[in-house]
Formats: structure tokens, C-alpha cells, sequence
């Protein structure tokens, strides 16, 4: 589902950096949900980190599995009202997202939008002039990673979130992937990877 679709964006064709929202862009805690737009809160060099990404000339384009709407905890609206905070906090720091893109199914459900599956990019890719051979996936779950391991994405996980515990639980997730400790880290490394 689409939660945000820029407009007025230029037509050239562009690697994106796929990116998770909770855990990786915003505070994330295991077993809770954020169900209220005011609770959104950015870590630590989040905007620099988008900032220098959308430098670097990637689209930037948020996907995100909330099954919280499927389970009942909010509604499809506030869920899209959470996103659209997301999006307009980042427009006042200078950063513009591309997309946000959103699951609201069960983990049950069998969607073909749930990550891993690569719904939610492949309909990013409907909308979005995307160079996918040159783009990369940054998250904190073995979800995100498997999600590009999908597609034949490079991939970055990051401890923040779910992202230590993850490793600790899954030893084969880290296998010849990079991880840094947070969504600038990665930014950097992105930036230093294409020198």
C-alpha cells in the first residue's frame, strides 16, 4: 500500500535506498507499536544520514511492514497519519523521501507485500524511476535482509532496533553482509563504498 508518493520528482533514472521505518530510521522497541503520530522519534543522525544519502544522488524510499493494523491496534488511517508525520518531520529538516510504502497485513496472511516478500518494492518500482541493480536495503530484521536477499540487493543491518538481538539469535544473517551500528554509519559507508 501507498502511504506517500512524491510529486514533482525529476524522471531520471536513480539507485534508492530501500529503507525500513521502525528500528531503523525511528525509535523501535521489541513488543511495542507505535500507534500515535507524536510518539514518532528520530534517531541520532537520521536526517544527516538521509541528507547525505539523497546527496549521493539515491532515491529515498521508506518500506515498511505494520501489521499492527492488522492486528487491530490502529486503524489503516492513523497508520497512514503516522507516515505523513514521518514524511512532513523529514521535509523540515531538508529531507524528501521518494515513497513510503506499507504492509498492513497479519505475518500470517501470505501476502506478497509482507517483507520479506518484494511486494512493496516491486510496487515502489511502478511508481519510482529506479536503477534497482545499483540500490541498496537498510534494516534492522533478517526480514529486510532477506528482502534483498530477494531481489539481489546489497544489503546494510543495523543494530539499532531489532537489529543486535537479531544477530545474537540468527548467527547465519551476518554472513558476508555489512552491518553498522545506525542509519548514518551506513550512510557513511555508502558514501565512502562509491569513492
Amino acid at each position: 500500500m501507498i502511504a506517500y508518493l512524491r510529486k514533482n520528482k525529476d524522471n531520471a533514472k536513480r539507485p534508492a535506498v530501500f529503507l525500513d521505518r521502525d528500528g531503523t530510521i525511528i525509535h523501535d522497541r521489541p513488543g511495542f507499536y507505535l500507534t500515535d503520530p507524536q510518539g514518532l522519534k528520530f534517531y541520532a543522525g537520521a536526517f544527516k544520514a538521509l541528507l547525505l544519502l539523497a546527496r549521493l544522488g539515491y532515491r529515498l524510499i521508506v518500506v515498511t511492514n505494520q501489521a499492527a493494523v492488522g492486528r487491530g491496534y490502529m486503524t489503516m488511517a492513523r497508520s497512514k497519519a503516522i507516515n505523513m508525520k514521518l514524511v512532513k518531520d523529514l521535509r523540515a529538516k531538508g529531507v524528501e523521501l521518494d515513497g513510503v510504502y506499507f504492509c498492513p497485513h497479519l505475518p500470517t496472511a501470505g501476502c506478497a507485500c509482507r517483507k520479506p516478500a518484494t511486494g512493496l518494492i516491486k510496487e515502489a518500482l511502478k511508481h519510482q524511476q529506479v536503477d534497482l541493480a545499483r540500490s541498496i536495503v537498510i534494516g534492522d530484521k533478517e526480514s529486510d535482509m532477506r528482502l534483498a536477499d530477494a531481489l539481489g540487493l546489497s544489503s546494510i543491518l543495523v543494530t539499532t532496533g531489532h537489529g543486535f538481538s537479531e544477530l545474537r539469535k540468527k548467527h547465519d544473517l551476518a554472513g558476508g553482509r555489512v552491518i553498522k551500528s545506525g542509519i548514518l554509519a551506513a550512510a557513511r559507508w555508502i558514501s565512502r563504498a562509491r569513492k
